[in-house]
């Protein structure tokens, strides 16, 4: 169940050629008119052909207009059911309001999270982490903090993972995949020169490539078996990744529930076996 809006309005402002631009202002204007038409009735409209309508579908991950119209159906129905919240604060108020703008940037970026996700995509992607018997991750700065996140859940239930903080040796790792290993690979931009390399070595030993990176056509994306895109929210110069992690964050969440999901009653033992004993160890430590 693809969304289509945000996709759309991402690759609007970034990727967009002139001509596909006439038919995307079209598109978002009003979504709800070109629900109800035919392709050959959206390209008389914007002056334009049938295979240019394809061509912009296509490159938003979509199989036909067909497909799109479907993903604007769900973005239509989702923006009817959801109320976006709005943290308001008086702007002469500098702290008040500072911590209103973070926030708000996080709930934008959560929110078209959902606009974003492939569920299609996601199931696969949660049926390859059941069946693999290792799963390798890599990201640096921020990325890798929230590679640590991912390795802490999955450990719980018992899924062998592989992580480590320094490049050089996520650099070795990679390349000790086996044939049907998965490489989770955690990158903003999708461009990192170290974390392309990375994604290369991956490939030659023929483990299976998923990528949390932004939204858009990059390096990275190109590469993956699967991707599970964030928002393109931070401008390129950062002083520091703040809704890109909150985002990373998200889908590592949804990713960890989905598998719990899959796994049900076999998982579930597994925390509590695990809590239990973390449990056993504090109470061992305040009697010494």
């Amino acid at each position: 169940m693809k969304k289509g809006l945000y996709r759309l309005e991402e690759y609007f402002k970034y990727h967009a050629t002139e001509s596909e631009k006439e038919v995307l202002r079209f598109i978002l204007h009003d979504p709800q008119k070109v629900v109800g038409m035919d392709i050959h009735t959206l390209a008389k409209q914007c002056f334009c052909s049938a295979a240019t309508i394809v061509r912009i579908c296509k490159k938003n991950g979509f199989s036909g207009f067909k497909e799109l119209k479907i993903a604007l159906g769900n973005d239509i129905n989702f923006s009817e059911q959801l109320h976006q919240i709005r943290l308001e604060a008086d702007p002469n108020e500098k702290l008040p309001a500072l911590v209103a703008k973070v926030l708000n940037a996080n709930l934008v970026a959560i929110r078209n999270i959902y606009s974003l996700l492939d569920f299609e995509e996601l199931e696969q992607i949660v049926i390859h982490l059941l069946q693999c018997r290792y799963v390798y991750l890599f990201g640096i700065g921020a990325s890798y903090l929230v590679a640590k996140d991912f390795q802490q859940k999955f450990e719980r239930v018992n899924k062998r993972t592989f992580l480590y903080e320094d490049i050089h040796m996520q650099m070795v790792s990679s390349t000790n995949l086996d044939k049907g290993d998965i490489a989770i690979i955690i990158s903003y931009s999708g461009q990192t020169k170290e974390i392309l390399d990375v994604a290369r070595n991956v490939k030659l030993c023929e483990g299976i490539l998923i990528s949390i990176t932004k939204y858009g056509t990059n390096p990275l994306a190109s590469m993956s078996d699967y991707t599970l895109y964030v928002p393109t929210i931070e401008k390129p110069l950062r002083i520091g990744a703040s809704s890109s992690r909150v985002s990373q964050l998200s889908i590592v969440d949804i990713v960890y529930n989905t598998y719990l999901s899959m796994k049900k009653d076999e998982a579930m033992k597994k925390i509590v076996s695990t809590n239990k004993l973390l449990e056993k160890k504090i109470e061992e430590k305040k009697q010494d």
